[in-house]
């Protein structure tokens, strides 16, 4: 049986452990995200220069898989003496382990003069799929060389960390935290909030389809996920998610404005046991309703029971 390439984690200290925490933030801006990235990807080169004394020496070739990698290549450079870069993106659907890995540009292989060492970058590895799929590749590609590639890491699964060491391409791994697990979605536990491109970069297609709910902090995040995707239209409910992520709508028409009084009439009494209040407006019979939470921010149990109490109401 082949033996595994070393998995390095960082050593789990206040800086790391303030950088991680804003990682996985619902509310972390993008300009916050890409300066945690950069922070996180400083402390993973400082570990594995120490550990690899001919990354200070010599050239290296990296692969930030795109498009979430790219501000751990920015980086990254930053700290080498000398780097070229290829592009790959790689994509899957969710639930799937089909991957498929497009190479922008010129391939690694075959190599140039200077290329150097090969570093693949990649800001989360969840199931481990996209990384052991690209290793392949280089596997191949390669000519089956042994030991040949680097792959750095923010946020990672035990097991998907265990499959990519066990690819043979692997020297080794460095990660700057390890997660308690990947769940049955694949998603990482202590989950990250929200999609981490999305984050890094601001949600590309406002179209609600597109949309992630973005749970607040301190959350039982699959029982608010859960909840929200119950009362969704796509799902057969009556409400859809705010353009950020951060709340869930709705519009209400009645046969007048007596009828649209009493309902929010209801939804202020409601309000006032729960301690929750909605964020809304009233134009003659029409009610438009938001709720959200601001402290932490983003959506929570409250925030579904109070919508579930609207429609009671209706």
């Amino acid at each position: 049986m082949a033996v595994s390439a070393p998995i390095i984690e960082l050593p789990q200290n206040e800086t790391l452990t303030s950088l991680m925490t804003t990682f996985c933030s619902a509310s972390s801006s993008p300009k916050l995200m890409q300066d945690t990235i950069h922070g996180l990807t400083e402390e993973i080169m400082s570990v594995a220069k120490s550990h690899d004394g001919s990354l200070t020496q010599s050239a290296t070739t990296m692969i930030p898989i795109l498009r979430g990698a790219l501000p751990m290549f920015v980086a990254a450079q930053r700290c080498l003496p000398a780097t070229s870069c290829i592009l790959s993106r790689c994509s899957k659907a969710k639930g799937t382990q089909n991957v498929v890995v497009e190479w922008l540009g010129r391939r690694p292989f075959p190599t140039e003069p200077d290329d150097g060492k090969i570093l693949i970058l990649d800001t989360i590895i969840a199931t481990g799929d996209t990384v052991v799929k690209l290793c392949e590749e280089l596997w191949e590609m390669g000519g089956q060389q042994s030991r040949s590639v680097v792959v750095l890491c923010c946020y990672a699964a035990p097991e998907a960390l265990k499959r990519v060491a066990e690819c043979p391409v692997v020297e080794y791994v460095v990660v700057g935290k390890k997660a308690e697990k990947c769940d049955e979605k694949g998603y990482l536990v202590p989950y990250t909030n929200g999609d981490i491109g999305d984050k890094i970069y601001g949600i590309r297609d406002t179209e609600t389809k597109t949309r992630k709910p973005m749970i607040a902090e301190g959350e039982d995040v699959q029982s608010v996920l859960s909840g929200v995707e119950t009362l969704l239209v796509e799902n057969g409910g009556f409400w859809e998610l705010s353009e950020d992520g951060m709340g869930i709508q709705r519009e209400m028409q009645f046969p007048g404005f007596k009828q649209a009084w009493i309902f929010m009439n209801q939804v202020a009494d409601g309000a006032a046991k729960h301690r929750h209040h909605p964020e809304w407006t009233n134009v003659y019979n029409t009610v438009s309703i938001r709720w959200t939470t601001h402290h932490p921010k983003g959506l929570t149990n409250l925030d579904v029971t109070m919508a579930r109490l609207c429609d009671s109401f209706v």
